[in-house]
């Protein structure tokens, strides 16, 4: 077993381990006891199974990131925090919870065998740290907006769902794969979660709500009554943008020929159900992913396969069709009209607070005080794009955060490829970037930029870069030491021979 280097690191090991019991902590001590003697041992029991079986509670935790239509109501209570932050009771996803359990357990796992064994496998990473409390602090520095929102909800907010989605989402993932069998799990487990979301879109063309309809529109179809992923097309679309991308990567990652096959099926299958679901933000995704893939190693087999995609271009000449035809529709117009109201909001509320903005958490509410809105379209349910909110509740200070942020994912995603070598892996990587980046980009149009709809793919992205790079150079150093033994034991040979041509000529 290895040991730290420094003892500098078993401090930096231990205040983060506690960081984040206390962070746990204060969601817990705003739930106003006395509690439900089950709630307690239920998590109890669900904290020891999670740090005994931390890889399986992960998984899970990963199969219930597109099931937002799973909510807990959790009663916090009139005493501390509770009435002021959360109004008496929050709404969290089940996910939410389940990464919770999760992250209580790696950090009681981050002090037994990190501090305690100092077993290196345990050394926490933090990527981009630095960068994201950057935006976090800009949530916090919200509160002293011009507009006076609520300071407790502003930090409440802060903490969950900003800081919280950096823990659940991009440092756990990168701590927990470590190894290409834990990267193959993780994208295996978003990959069958994503193929069941798009046989639930199937359903839906097959089943369409309109009797008089031959075929539906896919979207996420209800499971015994209740709309586990979502009611929105989008909801589902925005799966399958990065979902059947993980699929094709790991087309390229897996060995049998059979598996392959399989996957190829699910990853065209899955594109296909977002097609049908005529959402114009994964039509424009997919051409910026593919268009993506062209300026990397991918252009080779483009050129290759040229007249293959061109038969594929012919087959979707009947959805272009529909698509414009949807784009001219009552319900396309009707859309266009209440994002171009919630940005016309947007920006006088942001030309009233360009530094702070308005508040973290404050758009629904504040759209929602705006009458004209309300008279309009009803009650705003989130802004239909990250960008617009993030500047809206942020200010200047949360876009420049937003920028160093975004420049720091695209710094070391360029170092991680840099380390691949030029083959199949570093194609399988592009395909995982590309999903990624088509979860980011889709929430610049959507609502669910604060779940692991969004985050999780960017932390699965950095741990397949560390996995894969650390392979790459592992392989290299192997073929490195492995031509240089070859080339000592040829130039021995070499000498040898020489020495017996120089003993031949002397006895000549």
């Amino acid at each position: 077993m290895e040991h730290a280097p420094k003892q500098g690191r078993e401090l930096a090991t231990l205040t983060w381990g506690v960081f984040l019991l206390l962070v746990l902590g204060v969601v817990g001590i705003s739930v106003s006891p006395p509690l439900p003697f089950m709630l307690i041992a239920g998590f109890i029991f669900a904290l020891l199974f999670a740090f005994r079986y931390i890889y399986f509670s992960f998984y899970l935790a990963i199969a219930l990131v597109p099931f937002l239509g799973m909510m807990v109501s959790v009663p916090t209570g009139g005493l501390l925090i509770g009435q002021p932050a959360f109004g008496g009771s929050v709404d969290v996803f089940l996910v939410e919870i389940a990464m919770f359990v999760v992250i209580a357990a790696w950090a009681l796992r981050l002090i037994f065998y990190w501090l305690g064994r100092r077993d290196v496998n345990w050394q926490p990473q933090l990527p981009l740290f630095k960068q994201y409390l950057g935006l976090f602090f800009a949530h916090v520095f919200s509160m002293f907006s011009g507009a006076l929102p609520d300071k407790i909800f502003t930090l409440q907010y802060s903490l969950r769902p900003v800081l919280f989605d950096y823990v659940a989402f991009v440092a756990l993932p990168v701590n927990l794969i470590r190894s290409r069998r834990r990267l193959w799990g993780a994208l295996g487990v978003t990959v069958t979660v994503g193929m069941l979301a798009a046989l639930s879109g199937f359903a839906a063309v097959i089943m369409p709500a309109d009797s008089s309809q031959i075929f539906g529109r896919a979207h996420p179809f209800p499971i015994f009554g209740v709309n586990v992923l979502g009611e929105n097309h989008n909801e589902l679309a925005e799966v399958m943008v990065y979902s059947a991308l993980f699929a094709w990567a790991m087309v390229l990652l897996a060995k049998g020929t059979r598996l392959k096959r399989i996957l190829a099926a699910i990853a065209i299958f899955q594109f296909v159900i977002g097609i049908l679901t005529f959402t114009r933000t994964f039509w424009i995704v997919t051409f910026l992913q593919f268009a993506f893939l062209w300026f990397t190693d991918w252009r080779k087999v483009f050129k290759r396969h040229v007249p293959k995609f061109m038969l594929a271009g012919i087959l979707l000449l009947p959805f272009v069709v529909g698509m414009i035809y949807y784009t001219g529709s009552y319900t396309a117009l009707s859309s266009n009209e209440t994002r171009l109201m919630l940005s016309e909001i947007s920006w006088l509320y942001f030309w009233d607070n360009p530094i702070f903005g308005t508040g973290a958490g404050s758009f629904i509410s504040r759209i929602g005080a705006t009458q004209i809105f309300a008279f309009e379209f009803g009650a705003p349910l989130d802004s239909h794009g990250w960008l617009q909110k993030i500047i809206f509740e942020t200010g200047l200070l949360g876009l420049a955060a937003l920028t160093i942020l975004a420049a720091g994912f695209v710094s070391k995603f360029r170092m991680l490829v840099s380390k691949m070598e030029k083959n199949g892996v570093a194609k399988a990587y592009f395909l995982i970037l590309a999903g990624a980046g088509g979860a980011v980009i889709y929430q610049l149009f959507n609502t669910d930029y604060w779940t692991g709809k969004m985050w999780l793919p960017l932390g699965l992205a950095l741990a397949a870069g560390f996995v894969l790079s650390q392979e790459s150079e592992t392989q290299a150093v192997a073929e490195s030491d492995s031509g240089t033994a070859g080339g000592l034991m040829a130039q021995g040979t070499e000498t040898r021979s020489s020495d017996k041509g120089a003993h031949d000529i002397l006895e000549a």
